[in-house]
């Protein structure tokens, strides 16, 4: 896809209907990732809603399939008008299992209209007998099959905890991803000590949280250049963008910025990115993205030197 601009908006509220989206467009947006699909939402709606009356076993599972046709419905249509904006629309899709879901969500958003999908992809380990290799070929899994079944392309959306982000981006590849957004900032969970119950912790990212992306941007673009990389979580102004850039990514997605700053952060990243490209020379976007990536001879002697030099062996 080719974007105006390397500023790309989340999936996120701000993407959830055309009115948000129309906003986003006037502040030079590069293309919008929809608010996703969530497969659980479907679910839950059917639980809420389930009666099994005498001689009417199947009830829920008819529920469930009208409620996710509706479900579906909605956001086909908000594609639709997403389009009418003029920005790539890239959709975004999160299930909870490895099941036909993924498929049957990613090809009607592909017959819609989307420019591209997202795959927003998190499975839980909660079994300690389940390991990391067999999690994470269920991840190769679900995007072999989506890029099979659809002809536009498909990029993942990676969670943070990965032991080897390289070999699950390298083997998501190799399955027909065209790129991985770094990285799925969840909605962590916090504790109330009073009441004793889990309650919602603070769902927006800090500046501070991009130090834990760039390493692995920066990784994944000198070691797999074939795949297209976005930045995701900690980018709140155009110095983060630039620096994400650098690291070899092709776009930024922002939320929080968004959150903080109003739509108008969108046009404020666009814009340091162009001056600060301009004020070193740079011609284009490509003139200078990947220069410090892990490529670039002598990045990770100096990383490790400074390290060194602030954590001697001895301290004063």
């Amino acid at each position: 896809m080719e974007l105006a601009s390397p500023v790309v908006v989340a999936s996120s509220p701000y993407t959830a209907t055309r009115e948000n989206i129309e906003k986003c467009a006037a502040q030079g947006a590069g293309a919008v990732v929809l608010k996703s699909i969530f497969e659980e939402q479907v679910l839950h709606q059917a639980a809420a809603f389930d009666y099994r009356p005498q001689g009417m076993g199947d009830s829920g599972e008819y529920l469930e399939r009208y409620l996710g046709d509706a479900y579906k419905l909605d956001f086909l249509r908000l594609i639709g008008d997403a389009r009418k904006t003029g920005l790539p629309v890239i959709a975004s899709v999160n299930c909870v299992s490895a099941g036909d879901g993924w498929i049957d969500y990613a090809v009607a958003m592909a017959d819609a209209g989307a420019s591209a999908l997202e795959l927003n992809i998190f499975f839980q380990p909660t079994d300690p007998c389940r390991s990391a290799q067999q999690i994470e070929c269920d991840y190769a899994a679900v995007v072999q099959r989506v890029a099979g079944a659809v002809k536009i392309p498909v990029s993942v959306k990676l969670p943070m905890r990965l032991t080897n982000v390289l070999a699950v981006a390298d083997a998501l590849r190799r399955c027909g991803a065209r790129g991985v957004v770094l990285f799925n900032r969840f909605f962590e969970p916090d504790i109330d000590i009073e009441r004793m119950e889990f309650v919602a912790g603070d769902p927006f990212s800090r500046a501070s949280e991009l130090r834990n992306v760039l390493r692995s941007a920066a990784l994944c673009n000198a070691a797999l250049p074939e795949l297209d990389l976005a930045v995701s979580t900690g980018v709140h102004d155009g110095a983060a963008a630039v620096k994400a850039l650098l690291c070899g990514a092709r776009a930024v997605q922002v939320c929080s910025a968004i959150h903080i700053n109003g739509y108008g952060a969108i046009a404020e990243i666009g814009r340091f990115v162009d001056e600060w490209a301009e004020r070193h020379g740079f011609a284009s976007l490509d003139d200078f993205r990947g220069t410090m990536n892990y490529g670039n001879p002598g990045n990770a002697l100096f990383q490790r030197v400074q390290y060194m030099k602030y954590f001697p062996l001895k301290a004063d």
